[in-house]
């Protein structure tokens, strides 16, 4: 049963909206913006078709505005564990993946909605999906360098570039992942804890090349310790 605890934020929303909001992350979490059925999802809502084109005018509407739910519900929660941040520019990679890992498994439709959305690119959505992908990123990045120390990366390297190449990485090994796994059920969430072991372990490689040899090996005394 998918998860839709604490994704609509706003406690005045009408009910019958919520209603169709319910149903619709349900289906298209499922199945994806072309696959969804607007007919199933209202009548698993238990209203009238002419509610959701009062509400969302179109199936396009109602999945754009699935997504930007996500969307929120994906920075209200990253936020919120961003209190304790650490400053170490690699524990800070490492932190903010964790907090998507901990949102995902309490909310699994969030990341089938990142799979059915971002990855899968729906045609009929293609221009605002691009333009949300845009708007996603330049709230994210901002997320591993603020108030990061960069002191143990070596002077060659910029942190900003090192960012950059280290979220490209990560891309293609997310969408590698993706791949194999598209056909299940739950597009690989079941799995989706030992991709994120497998990935600390490829930060543990990239900190030898990145960070300055002398300090990195006290830093991981410090770490171990």
């Amino acid at each position: 049963m998918t998860d839709i605890k604490g994704i609509w934020q706003d406690e005045t929303l009408e009910p019958n909206k919520r209603k169709l909001l319910d149903a619709a992350l349900i289906e298209f979490s499922a199945k994806g913006y072309e696959r969804g059925s607007t007919n199933q999802i209202v009548q698993n809502a238990g209203v009238s078709k002419g509610m959701l084109f009062h509400f969302f005018g179109n199936k396009k509407g109602l999945f754009l505005a699935i997504v930007d739910a996500c969307i929120e519900r994906f920075f209200a929660s990253i936020q919120a564990r961003m209190e304790t941040a650490p400053q170490d520019f690699f524990e800070r990679f490492l932190h903010v993946h964790q907090a998507k890992m901990a949102l995902f498994a309490e909310e699994p439709a969030i990341y089938q909605m990142a799979v059915a959305t971002f990855f899968d690119y729906p045609e009929e959505c293609r221009a605002e999906i691009e333009d949300r992908e845009a708007q996603f990123h330049a709230r994210y990045l901002p997320l591993f360098l603020d108030q990061v120390d960069t002191s143990l990366i070596k002077a060659q390297f910029d942190p900003q570039k090192a960012l950059h190449f280290l979220l490209s990485a990560v891309e293609a090994l997310t969408q590698k992942y993706v791949r194999e796994n598209y056909e299940a059920s739950d597009k690989g969430f079941a799995h989706v804890q030992s991709f994120f072991a497998e990935l600390e372990s490829f930060m543990d490689m990239m900190k030898v090349g990145l960070y300055k040899q002398s300090d990195s090996g006290a830093q991981r005394g410090k770490n171990n310790g």
